[in-house]
């Protein structure tokens, strides 16, 4: 795959445009129709260039389907700082995870993300390392916050955290298949009653 060359004056090539053009087509496409019946000949006729000229920007299909990955990804991720970073340093950690949390919840239901994530294990084995790294560095954010909540003594001893990190996120990324936006909760109503349960459990101690 030729590399989108910026101009000198830092502003946005042509090219760079057309390849972030493409890749929200592929995304769109992919949420509307899934990925296994989403050719490359689909996505140009939606973003209305010819088929041939993808080609200067993706090597593949499978790259494109990585590229629209890696961003929704490095999506997810910008949100989930940022309100880590609104929630303030001051906070405790796990103020800080329910913030995060809550981001990344309401990330997954905007840009439809877990039928993103079903994408992955189909993309060959070398793009699928590498986008397996990118997943990884998310993860250790939440990871740190369960760490930092472990060192305060916030948390219960004996928990296995990699586990308690993995089930909160697929819970987490799961609401999209069954959530209603015309429900009676908000986005920010699951968080709340998922980190009820995570702090508290629902059932009562003997």
């Amino acid at each position: 795959m030729q590399p989108a060359v910026q101009a000198a004056n830092g502003k946005v090539t042509k090219a760079e445009r057309t390849k972030a053009r493409l890749i929200e087509v592929a995304k769109r496409l992919y949420q509307e129709h899934g990925s296994d019946h989403v050719t490359v000949r689909r996505i140009a006729a939606a973003a209305k260039i010819e088929a041939g000229s993808i080609y200067y920007h993706f090597s593949s299909r499978d790259e494109i389907m990585r590229a629209v990955l890696e961003s929704g990804v490095g999506g997810a991720q910008h949100e989930v700082l940022q309100a880590i970073t609104e929630a303030g340093a001051g906070s405790s950690p796990l103020e800080r995870l329910r913030a995060a949390l809550g981001a990344h919840l309401k990330y997954t239901l905007r840009e439809h993300f877990s039928s993103r994530l079903k994408s992955i294990r189909r993309l060959p084995k070398r793009l699928r390392e590498h986008h397996m790294q990118q997943e990884r560095e998310y993860a250790a954010i939440f990871a740190d916050l369960l760490q930092e909540a472990e060192r305060k003594g916030l948390l219960r001893p004996g928990f296995d955290l990699s586990v308690v990190r993995m089930l909160s996120m697929g819970a987490l990324t799961w609401v999209a298949e069954w959530y209603d936006p015309k429900g009676a909760m908000t986005p920010d109503d699951i968080a709340d009653e998922f980190m009820r349960l995570l702090t508290g459990g629902v059932v009562r101690p003997k």
